[in-house]
């Protein structure tokens, strides 16, 4: 991703210096044809221009050669096309002159040229677009944002294409201060990329739920980061998403009570790495009380290794969720109570319990139970019979019970699932 705030000071700037070609006579391939129309230049402004170009192209350049053949063909300079060869010109020497310098100053500089070019009528239409857009990059560089959208846009108008126009125009206007605008305007050039049958880059989704996130519309970064996964959904994606959503600043306490279903996530997706985070989803569920599900964690991560034999704190663990198992009613009489009971309060419970060993079919079944019954929580219920029902392989069910869960945090935490659901991870 191209920051706009740097210049981008090589050939993209200086292109359109098209005074070797016009300098000396064109050469028709063949008689018959025509060699094409060239505009009128004075014998002092080529005399002039030939020198100063000559002097850019040496091997080193000469720079002050350069300057005086440039100063006498501003001079001589009478038309529009002229004037065009001397801005031109002008602009790749003050470019060469300024290299170490700091960017301010080369913006300086570079400006008058540039926009001389841009005012131009001789200027070719077919350069005008990266004209203007590198103006927009200098009116970005000196926070006049105001200008860069405008600059941006007209670069985009003139024909002007770069894998981040669209981006940068997004960007000057979220920091002029529109961020729905701009986001919006993002969102549109990514349908526009689908319609074409491509893929839009993935820095625009990572610079648009940052962005919102940052002006605190969570639902929408949460969108943009549902988006994301859809089209970016690699392991690694989807631990840092994972982390993001829930684990990292303020999120980490509006989803303190949901961490387990967000370590489930992790696990589902295959993002889960390292003992610790086996361990502290196994800590996550014994204090949600579903013990055995951190005892299920804790003997995966030693059956897989991710924990090393004799770790102390996953023995800690392990010896905790044994006992809360011992302590507690069977996975039998809870379904059994569950069955007999007025309400659907003992069902979910069960349907929680199952799910922790991983026997989404009864889950499933109590989660049901629990529905019929009156679920205390239906969202969560929700959430954890569409959770099953993914895991279970039952994937166009799963999306219509997640689409049920109606309130935050539970229907932020499905909107995750669903995406899940719909885009499991790549490798």
């Amino acid at each position: 991703m191209k920051m706009v705030s740097k210049i981008a000071l090589t050939a993209t700037l200086v292109i359109g210096l098209n005074g070797a070609a016009l300098v000396a006579p064109a050469i028709a391939k063949k008689k018959e044809e025509a060699a094409p129309a060239t505009p009128t230049i004075s014998a002092p402004a080529r005399a002039a221009a030939v020198e100063a170009q000559t002097a850019l192209a040496a091997t080193p350049k000469d720079l002050a050669k350069a300057e005086t053949a440039l100063n006498t063909l501003d001079t001589v300079a009478k038309s529009d096309y002229e004037r065009y060869l001397a801005s031109g010109l002008r602009l790749s020497l003050i470019n060469a002159q300024t290299q170490g310098q700091p960017e301010a100053a080369r913006i300086a500089a570079l400006t008058p040229p540039l926009d001389a070019l841009i005012a131009n009528p001789a200027t070719p239409k077919a350069e005008l677009g990266n004209r203007y857009n590198s103006r927009a990059g200098f009116a970005y560089s000196n926070k006049d944002y105001a200008k860069a959208v405008e600059y941006f846009t007209k670069a985009k108008d003139l024909g002007y294409t770069d894998d981040d126009l669209l981006l940068n125009i997004a960007r000057a206007k979220v920091d002029a201060g529109d961020v729905k605008g701009g986001i919006a305007d993002l969102g549109a050039a990514v349908q526009a990329e689908k319609a074409k049958g491509k893929k839009a880059p993935e820095s625009w989704y990572k610079y648009a739920f940052t962005r919102l996130g940052k002006a605190g519309d969570q639902e929408g970064a949460d969108s943009w980061t549902a988006a994301w996964l859809t089209e970016y959904g690699t392991k690694e994606n989807w631990r840092g998403a994972i982390y993001t959503f829930g684990f990292q600043g303020p999120a980490a306490a509006k989803y303190s009570k949901n961490r387990v279903d967000l370590y489930r996530l992790l696990w589902a997706t295959k993002s889960q790495t390292g003992q610790r985070e086996y361990i502290d989803y196994a800590d996550a569920a014994i204090n949600v009380g579903l013990p055995n599900e951190a005892k299920t964690v804790i003997d995966e991560g030693f059956a897989n290794n991710s924990i090393p034999k004799g770790n102390i704190t996953a023995t800690e663990e392990l010896t905790r969720a044994k006992t809360g198992i011992a302590g507690a009613t069977s996975l039998a009489i809870k379904e059994k109570n569950a069955q007999a009971a007025p309400k659907g309060d003992l069902a979910q419970q069960a349907g929680d319990a199952y799910f922790g060993t991983r026997n989404y079919a009864k889950a499933i079944e109590m989660y049901r139970l629990a529905e019929t019954k009156g679920a205390p929580d239906a969202d969560r219920n929700n959430l954890h019979l569409g959770m099953a029902l993914a895991l279970s392989g039952d994937r166009a069910e799963a999306k219509a019970v997640l689409a049920k869960v109606a309130a935050d945090p539970n229907k932020a935490i499905a909107r995750l699932w669903t995406v899940f659901v719909d885009t499991p991870p790549t490798a």
